[in-house]
């Protein structure tokens, strides 16, 4: 009689402390998951999210079948909203560049060193099928791509203030009986003849 009072009094012990070890890893689920939801919602707010950069100027098909110019071996050129202006590079001119490790995002930016662009050109000069990238830059100065080393040696490399001069406001192409002809356009309304700052 004493040992089966022993014995129920050993088992509602056993399965009182049964009980409790499940109360407490119940518990204790239910903290590592709340911590884990409270991890997982801080890193979702600590994440930065990408800004948007919005394009502000595109040109594609810059080497066409029916053109008379030189092959500039580009695809594309994009001025994006905080001044970076994005090339796309295609053949001899995306392997030297790759060789060079200027690609990124599949694009290269030779006018990062140049400062902000504002506006860009892609414009014909002389008689001989040149075309180079003349860029407007925040600080009115004028920067370009040199059109010798583009279209014959397949590198970018880059004319930082031509002519000395931060007033200009544009840039135009124009056409002459011989060829073409590049102009830089002042504050005050002056038309530099840049042609001269230009390699041909």
């Amino acid at each position: 009689m004493v040992l089966k009072k022993y014995l129920n009094r050993s088992n509602k012990l056993v399965v009182l402390l049964l009980m409790l070890a499940l109360a407490v890893m119940l518990a204790a689920c239910g903290a590592q998951k709340d911590s884990g939801e409270a991890a997982e919602d801080a890193s979702q707010e600590e994440a930065p999210e990408t800004p948007v950069v919005e394009v502000v100027k595109s040109i594609d098909e810059i080497d066409t079948e029916d053109m008379h110019d030189l092959p500039l071996q580009i695809e594309s050129i994009t001025l994006l909203e905080d001044g970076t202006l994005r090339i796309v590079p295609l053949e001899d001119l995306l392997k030297n560049a790759e060789t060079n490790n200027e690609v990124k995002d599949g694009a290269i930016y030779p006018f990062a060193d140049s400062g902000k662009v504002k506006d860009f050109y892609l414009v014909r000069y002389g008689n001989g099928g040149f075309r180079t990238i003349i860029c407007l830059m925040e600080d009115g100065s004028l920067s370009a791509l040199s059109a010798n080393e583009l279209i014959n040696d397949h590198i970018t490399v880059v004319w930082d203030n031509l002519t000395g001069r931060d007033t200009y406001v544009s840039v135009e192409e124009v056409e002459g009986e011989d060829g073409y002809g590049v102009v830089g356009v002042t504050e005050d309304g002056e038309e530099i003849d840049l042609d001269f700052s230009l390699d041909f």
